[in-house]
């Protein structure tokens, strides 16, 4: 899950490593969501709306910024993507803090 819709129709991005949201915003003009609406310290990997990920999820990818501070330090972070995917796997169960 990359963005989450609310019952008013705006838009709140989700993290991929920590599955913290940003507030909600308005979808640009093209129907998307725009790294400019969000505030500030967030941080985008940009895909193809059409792009579907391994976990299922389509489009960009979204890093919020406690993460991308993180990021910047070095610190290497596993997305929730992967985390599920080991679960699996193994057995185990994942929390994503939401």
């Amino acid at each position: 899950m990359n963005t989450v819709t609310t019952a008013s129709g705006r838009v709140r991005a989700c993290c991929e490593f920590c599955g913290r949201m940003s507030r909600p915003v308005a979808l640009a003009s093209d129907g998307r969501l725009s790294l400019f609406d969000l505030p500030r310290g967030w941080s985008e990997a940009p895909f193809r709306p059409t792009f579907t990920h391994p976990d299922g999820s389509t489009g960009s990818l979204w890093q919020c910024p406690a993460c991308v501070r993180r990021l910047e330090r070095g610190e290497g972070l596993p997305s929730r993507a992967d985390r599920a995917h080991s679960a699996a796997t193994t057995g185990s169960e994942v929390h994503t803090g939401t």
